[in-house]
């Protein structure tokens, strides 16, 4: 499917947003991002009292904002940082698989899962960017 550049440019700013929405809430209010990722019936202690977990979760945020960083400096110009786009990939697809098993095997919500199925539709949309483009790339 051939796309426009301005598609993709506007795909990108829109998978930066789209990271931002998620990772910003998940860092600033732990608590709240917990309940609407695993449930309120997960005992949050578990990741609240115990710092190395608690950290690992922000640290998780924090990826996610770096990526939707990354995906604005795409956004900008859509014929550099195609590496970038690669590591979109990869950890979209780390994400949809993570959040798909974790709601299969009823340790998160529906919504986490919702989530997991929008990095899809961004995965297969960044993989139809990076076959469009595949020989604008020096």
């Amino acid at each position: 499917m051939q796309l426009s550049r301005n598609f993709y440019r506007l795909m990108f700013f829109w998978g930066a947003i789209w990271n931002f929405s998620f990772a910003i809430p998940g860092l600033l209010f732990p608590e709240f991002s917990i309940k609407l990722t695993f449930g309120t019936d997960m005992d949050q202690t578990l990741l609240l009292g115990n710092y190395y977990a608690h950290s690992m979760y922000l640290f998780w945020w924090g990826v996610v904002l770096i990526f939707g960083i990354g995906y604005y400096f795409v956004s900008r110009d859509i014929s550099k940082n195609r590496g970038i786009v690669w590591m979109g990939v990869i950890g979209k697809l780390c994400f949809f698989f993570f959040l798909t098993y974790s709601y299969l095997t009823a340790k998160s919500t529906i919504l986490s899962f919702l989530g997991g199925m929008g990095d899809l539709i961004f995965t297969i949309l960044f993989l139809n960017f990076l076959r469009q483009t595949r020989n604008e790339s020096i």
